[in-house]
């Protein structure tokens, strides 16, 4: 495999999961209730996670072919080309095809699952340095509690002078109870309720 050939596969996945993050980004901070069935927001989550992987598989791929399976020509593999069995076979060998297929869940789902913890690692410190820097902390009176398909208790909360709001899961909260919350006056998506928050520092 040339130069230009592993150019090419990191080029894909570096594009590909540039762009399932930035879209997981955008929709992470939406309110939970919304994510609480099938919707635009949770819809478009999970295809930011699809678009990671197709990104990995390129990634696994260049991987396989210098590490585990040498393949003597230069020719680009796509995933997609990976599918069709006859493929493996007629231009790899069998006793290939089979080590490429094993070697492809050893390799890409571990990428797949560190890919996902550091972006929830990476978005947890974001989140905590935002409320250490730019937190407001304000006591919200309790108004309304919804509920999401499954009956499920999600209490409603208005904040920063009504200008935000957001859906909270819980079961232990009543209307009328006073709630202390925190959230960035940054990025208002980021809001917390006070005690669980100090709990997880």
């Amino acid at each position: 495999m040339n130069l230009k050939t592993k150019i090419k596969y990191l080029s894909i996945y570096l594009i590909l999961n540039a762009i399932g993050i930035l879209l997981a980004i955008k929709y992470w901070w939406t309110d939970p209730l919304i994510f609480s069935g099938l919707n635009k927001g949770t819809i478009i989550l999970l295809l930011s996670i699809g678009i990671c992987w197709i990104g990995i598989l390129f990634l696994t791929i260049m991987i396989i072919r210098l590490l585990v399976v040498n393949i003597d020509h230069h020719q680009f593999i796509s995933p997609f080309d990976l599918i069709s069995n006859e493929y493996y076979v007629s231009e790899i060998g069998l006793k290939k095809a089979e080590r490429f297929k094993r070697a492809i869940s050893f390799i890409g789902f571990p990428i797949l699952f560190l890919t996902i913890f550091l972006f929830r690692y990476s978005v947890k410190i974001y989140e905590n340095n935002e409320l250490t820097t730019n937190g407001v902390i304000e006591n919200i009176v309790l108004k309304k509690i919804n509920k999401n398909i499954k009956g499920n208790n999600y209490i409603f909360i208005e904040y920063g002078n009504d200008k935000y709001s957001v859906n909270f899961r819980s079961d232990y909260f009543r209307v009328n109870d006073t709630i202390k919350i925190i959230y960035s006056n940054q990025n208002p998506g980021i809001v917390k309720i006070f005690n669980e928050y100090k709990e997880n520092q």
